[in-house]
């Protein structure tokens, strides 16, 4: 885990004007009928294969590039590895920055979920730990965001007023070996802290 965190952070210093691309969502493409795609321990195609994306596989949700940018890194099944950018092709064209894309945040202690859907029907759906859910409101796409580091802060209204602040980051929930390319503080008004925790693009 220790070494996965040191060299994410290793590939957002070494691209800090690419890494505000990323988190971005891929599907495989030019995988041959009945191949896979492996996703290796490193960034290396003689490293061990700790996972494998179907031919037709998509909604892959890339946290950032390899120093030489042929290589991304990926989450498996139990941790994070790296597969090869020659096979895969992104699935849009903007960025999570622009306030279009929908994120899942969550955290732990408490435990928490917080979906934004942005901006189809600009919505947010907060769940606790103790069962209580809330339906939000936000004010998609019209989101303020600054660049250094690429942050997008999304207001939101309903059960509860608020705000979701989230920027690139290396991010863990402290309980898994997954890593995110995305961290947040929720605020809600009338409370003197925050909920801290990571978003994903993947659904």
């Amino acid at each position: 885990m220790i070494r996965f965190i040191s060299l994410f952070i290793a590939v957002f210093l070494s691209h800090a004007a690419m890494a505000q691309d990323f988190p971005a969502l891929f599907r495989v493409t030019n995988v041959s009928a009945g191949d896979v795609l492996n996703i290796r321990a490193e960034a290396s195609a003689r490293s061990n294969i700790v996972g494998q994306f179907t031919r037709t596989q998509v909604g892959i949700e890339v946290i950032g590039l390899s120093e030489d940018r042929n290589w991304g890194l990926v989450r498996t099944n139990e941790a994070v590895g790296w597969t090869s950018m020659r096979y895969l092709t992104a699935e849009r064209s903007d960025s999570w920055r622009d306030g279009q894309q929908s994120l899942t945040c969550s955290g732990t202690e408490p435990f928490w979920t917080l979906h934004l859907y942005l901006p189809t029907n600009g919505g947010a759906y907060q769940s606790l730990a103790d069962g209580t859910n809330t339906t939000l409101t936000t004010d998609a796409p019209a989101l303020p965001t600054t660049f250094a580091p690429p942050t997008l802060a999304v207001p939101f209204t309903g059960g509860r007023t608020g705000m979701a602040v989230i920027r690139n980051g290396v991010c863990s929930d402290g309980m898994s070996d997954y890593l995110y390319g995305l961290e947040t503080q929720v605020y809600f008004r009338g409370q003197t802290s925050a909920l801290s925790g990571c978003c994903t693009l993947a659904h």
